[in-house]
């Protein structure tokens, strides 16, 4: 199972690949806890500037239902692992793209919904059908997808339990780039490529802020400024500035 998720680097971009086709990804013990500890990685190597979330020809089915342990506690704990890895797609510091083909069902829509772009196909369908076999949403959902799609929508979804291709996911939202089929990753990893190339302390600034929604005005008002303080204090801005009077692309180190 140590081959469960896969990690590759393309620059400055992590490609972060689920890796077992023949459960379509379900979200079992070995694959989870190896997705937390890869992401939970990524996040703090400053050479990483993007994270790319795959899952091959299907993105995720969800959890498992065979084998689970449901004693209230042991369940609690597999929880609290799974948390893991939506904290550190929603706090980290750098930006996640999920590029989702085929299904993205129960926690496997929770694990797309969480990252701050979705890139689908045609042929990709999402559903929240927890309730189908007795339990709540959970990974997260009811969180990031209110932050998504609004509440109206949400409602919707997982209490009508309902079935979306990748066209109606992007009409409503839930997905921010629709592609050709099987062109989800390669896109991704396109659009990657350009969030890289830019300074990198903005897009964790912008990433950290959105994160914390909803808040105050004067909450952001006060962090705005000191956080651009910051900012401007960088060499990142020092060349972005010279680049932009040059009329030439920057060449951001992350400083």
């Amino acid at each position: 199972m140590n081959t469960a998720v896969t990690v590759s680097h393309h620059g400055a971009v992590a490609l972060v690949s689920l890796n077992l086709p023949e459960k379509r990804n379900s979200l079992i013990p070995e694959l989870y806890r190896r997705l937390a500890d890869e992401l939970e990685s990524l996040q703090d190597n400053e050479q990483v500037r993007v994270i790319v979330l795959s899952g091959g020809q299907h993105f995720c089915a969800g959890g498992p239902l065979d084998g689970l342990d449901t004693r209230p506690m042991a369940m609690r704990k597999d929880m609290r692992c799974g948390h893991r890895v939506i904290r550190a797609i929603v706090n980290g510091r750098v930006p996640v793209i999920a590029a989702v083909q085929g299904a993205a069902f129960g926690a496997g829509l929770s694990l797309a919904a969480a990252c701050d772009f979705v890139v689908a196909d045609a042929d990709s369908r999402f559903g929240a059908v927890f309730g189908k076999v007795g339990v709540m949403p959970d990974w997260g959902a009811l969180w990031t997808l209110p932050q998504r799609i609004g509440l109206p929508r949400t409602r919707q979804l997982v209490m009508f339990q309902q079935i979306l291709g990748g066209e109606e996911a992007a009409q409503i939202g839930l997905v921010d780039f629709l592609v050709d089929a099987g062109k989800a990753l390669e896109t991704a990893l396109q659009r990657a490529q350009q969030l890289a190339s830019s300074a990198p302390g903005p897009l964790s600034a912008a990433k950290s802020l959105l994160g914390r929604h909803p808040l105050s005005l004067e909450t952001l008002l006060d962090w705005e400024a000191d956080t651009q303080a910051l900012l401007i204090g960088s060499e990142d801005f020092l060349e972005g500035r010279d680049a932009f009077f040059q009329k030439r692309a920057g060449v951001f180190r992350g400083l």
